[in-house]
């Protein structure tokens, strides 16, 4: 009996195991990459860019961008084969991931028809998730589940940085997010009739098999923020 359940256990835990592996196993699209980086967004910062056409309410909480195969030499394959017209009406995704992609990963540009998501989560698989070799119900859960597990918002707040269109010292925002050793990525802004660099972007590290966010091995870095403070805007 206590071999039986010996080998019982290794047969469940072979089951769990092939379960994963299928669930993230390569298409023929698969494209040579390292990691993932997960772009999560802050959406006043996007909206208050000149020329953004936004929705009258959007998110006040960072919403997805898009989840990005990377190389460690800093490329980025991009347009593979495997394109579809629309990720909602393709099939391919199942009701209960589309309805966290509408929560998480909304288009915040405002648009005639609908809500505009789907347009927008085609455009990102179009473009990359083609290239992580994914089916697209295991690329768009992979991308919502590891967002899910983070509350950038929160931990910027802990330190005493708030969405108050203030500026922070750059520091400030390289301790809050230490652990995550990211891409701190900014945009202009107009503030009391100055250009400002304002936190746009927060690109989090992803393992190739989309398991866990990991430190990014380069350390914390800022991407085109310049030099100064920069503003966190509400």
């Amino acid at each position: 009996m206590r071999s039986m359940k010996v080998n019982g256990i290794a047969v469940a835990t072979a089951v769990v195991a092939c379960s994963w592996l299928s669930f993230l196993a390569p298409t023929s699209n698969a494209q040579n990459f390292d990691f993932f980086y997960l772009v999560m967004q802050w959406p006043p910062a996007f909206c208050n860019q000149p020329g953004a056409r936004c929705k009258p309410r959007i998110p006040r909480t960072f919403t997805i961008h898009g989840m990005w195969p990377q190389t460690n030499s800093g490329g980025s394959p991009q347009d593979c084969p495997g394109a579809v017209p629309d990720v909602r009406r393709s099939g391919q995704v199942d009701e209960a991931t589309l309805g966290l992609m509408d929560r998480q990963w909304p288009n915040l540009k405002r648009v005639r028809r609908g809500n505009g998501n789907s347009q927008f989560w085609t455009y990102e698989w179009n473009k990359h998730g083609t290239c992580s070799g994914w089916s697209l119900q295991s690329y768009f859960r992979a991308t919502v589940d590891r967002a899910s597990g983070v509350d950038l918002l929160r931990e910027l707040r802990s330190n005493g940085i708030q969405p108050d269109n203030q500026l922070y010292a750059r520091n400030r925002f390289r301790n809050a997010l230490g652990r995550y050793s990211a891409v701190i990525s900014c945009n202009n802004v107009r503030r009391r009739r100055t250009i400002s660099k304002q936190i746009h972007e927060i690109w989090l590290c992803v393992h190739k098999d989309g398991s866990r966010i990991f430190p990014c091995a380069r350390g914390t870095r800022f991407r085109n923020c310049g030099g100064g403070a920069i503003v966190f805007s509400s």
